[in-house]
């Protein structure tokens, strides 16, 4: 498989990281540059024909990008909704309570966690105060911000959690978690590999068998008030790594789809009756 990485999206340790074991196992690759203001297409940039591609990089350059028919090029689709997401996983989500709006003001609380209900970060994921919330509306609406984020997404509003002891990221491909990673405990970011953590890894897979919203996903989750809760999906394409084991994901990455470019294709036209695109998801 080829895998096509954006510069500038990952701290540079993690970068390295994954260059380096694309490099140990001989994995053909290319480098193409983040630059959102950029009025150059970003299919400009790519310069391989080939078609069976990961892409490590933004989800909208990802999107843009997989209309060249790459396959499984990106997992992001309609399931990377909180808003529906929520739904499937019930009392298992840390923001159970969580209400959504579409996007601009609300009703609710003088304190309150709002982020956006799809994985596309179009603002900021955090406790807003309600003066502070409606200063922000106010200015994306004079920069004219309010409609485009109000097309791009919806918003969950709930109330602030507190007391989050521990906080887990695990990379699941077909429903199996194949690394994990510590990325905070308490408030401090502490990033620490837990492949062994048997607790976090049975849940994980437990969650994975409610709800798969692709065939490979990022599932956050925390220990709060001692119980394991999701905190939310992540597109696995644009996802930071912590301490995961970067091995275990390249090679299970490539056992997955190495290979499988030319039946994915032939499945797609047999099913459609012509040539179209082929999602990986």
């Amino acid at each position: 498989m080829y895998y096509i990485i954006q510069e500038n999206i990952y701290k540079e340790y993690h970068y390295n990281t994954l260059m380096n074991y694309l490099k140990k196992y001989n994995l053909p690759h290319e480098i193409i540059p983040w630059r959102p203001f950029d009025p150059k297409a970003i299919s400009d940039w790519v310069k391989t024909d080939r078609k069976d591609i990961w892409f490590f990089g933004s989800i909208d350059d990802g999107i843009e990008l997989q209309k060249s028919g790459w396959y499984p090029g990106i997992m992001y689709n309609d399931n990377h909704d909180f808003e529906l997401y929520a739904k499937k996983f019930g009392e298992y989500m840390l923001n159970s309570d969580a209400s959504f709006w579409d996007f601009g003001y609300f009703s609710r609380g003088s304190h309150n966690f709002i982020r956006p209900t799809r994985d596309t970060k179009i603002f900021e994921s955090r406790v807003y105060r309600s003066d502070e919330w409606q200063d922000y509306v106010s200015d994306a609406t004079k920069s004219g911000l309010f409609d485009k984020i109000r097309q791009k997404t919806r918003m969950m509003v709930a109330d602030p959690k507190d007391g989050i002891q521990q906080e887990i990221r695990c990379w699941i491909i077909d429903g199996e978690p194949v690394t994990i990673s510590q990325y905070k405990i308490g408030r401090r970011v502490n990033m620490l590999n837990m492949d062994n953590n048997q607790e976090a890894y049975i849940f994980a897979k437990q969650m994975a068998k409610i709800f798969c919203p692709s065939r490979v996903f990022v599932l956050d989750i925390c220990l709060y008030q001692d119980d394991y809760k999701i905190v939310e999906i992540n597109c696995a394409n644009m996802s930071g790594f912590y301490d995961i084991d970067m091995s275990k994901l390249i090679q299970a990455l490539e056992n997955t789809f190495d290979g499988k470019y030319d039946n994915a294709r032939a499945t797609a036209i047999n099913a459609n009756g012509s040539k179209g695109s082929v999602e990986g998801t």
